[in-house]
């Protein structure tokens, strides 16, 4: 796969491929809150469904790294520092905002509100990324996006639809990827893709399981219908985050991160279908300037 995504054509196909993924995850998460009997204000729960699907998705990347792996890993070379830095900002703060925050706003909603990753990524690798310039491209790119966020926000006469423990967690989980995929870009490009992803989802999950494990208050539907979907849900991350590491170990972050955009249509497509959630022309109008910005961001001139 690594050989594969060197070549820029394959990159953009296994990101797109990461995309519908991650898009998907949306309404997973809902129907998965949904059969689980977990309560909507059940933060304790929401963070332990995180806790095992994360779990379950480090054990399925280690066997992607028995199956798929091909050259030796030697144990010197593994920063296990940055793994564990990894571990909290990228599995455990940021699903822990995430997993909330999704329960308490639409998918659709929460889907465009994710789109910002591509341009909160651009921001925080101009700060940590020494070859990361500010242009005059990407500041219009950033402008048009955010017109787009706030489109998609907006409640008619009453002006923004925003809740701290929705929409906010969204953006703040949103932020927490994007400084994660700066620092992979930065601090990870000679690591296995495979160990580092993998090993950062079970120490992130580890204390999610444990604080929602002496939190929660629904009476959890454990069935075979709840491991299905925690078992696609585990698919998702660990096929997900495994090609998203990969790519931007050899790609341009800010460049790439500009994909991250096709989350929120995927996400918004696949909440209407799965969800019944309404296409608001808020939301279709906020996609559209979303996607102009991506457009802009990612147009050379």
């Amino acid at each position: 796969m690594m050989n594969l995504i060197k070549e820029k054509k394959w990159a953009i196909i296994f990101s797109l491929f990461a995309m519908f993924l991650w898009g998907s995850a949306i309404p997973l998460i809902k129907l998965t809150y949904i059969h689980a009997n977990i309560l909507p204000k059940d933060s304790g729960g929401k963070i332990l469904i995180a806790g095992i699907r994360f779990f379950m998705a480090g054990i399925l990347t280690f066997i992607y790294f028995f199956i798929f792996n091909k050259g030796k890993v030697e144990k010197d070379k593994i920063n296990f520092k940055f793994i564990i830095i990894l571990a909290s900002i990228q599995t455990m703060f940021q699903y822990m905002f995430y997993y909330i925050g999704l329960s308490n706003t639409l998918g659709s909603l929460a889907a465009v509100i994710q789109a910002s990753n591509a341009f909160i990524i651009v921001v925080i690798s101009v700060i940590f990324i020494s070859d990361e310039k500010f242009t005059k491209r990407k500041a219009l790119a950033l402008i048009i996006g955010t017109i787009g966020i706030l489109i998609t926000n907006a409640k008619g006469a009453e002006g923004l639809h925003f809740k701290f423990t929705g929409e906010g967690f969204i953006l703040i989980a949103t932020t927490l990827n994007a400084l994660a995929a700066v620092l992979i870009r930065k601090y990870g490009r000679r690591q296995n893709p495979f160990i580092l992803t993998g090993t950062q989802f079970l120490l992130g999950a580890t204390p999610l399981i444990v604080i929602g494990a002496l939190t929660h208050k629904s009476n959890v539907n454990f069935d075979f219908t709840l491991f299905l979907l925690l078992s696609y849900g585990a698919f998702i991350s660990a096929t997900g985050f495994t090609i998203w590491t990969s790519i931007l170990q050899v790609h341009s972050s800010s460049e790439f991160g500009i994909y991250k955009l096709f989350v929120p249509v995927f996400g918004t497509i696949l909440s209407v279908i799965f969800l019944g959630e309404e296409l608001t022309i808020n939301i279709v109008l906020g996609l559209i300037f979303v996607f102009i910005g991506a457009l802009v961001l990612n147009k050379k001139i």
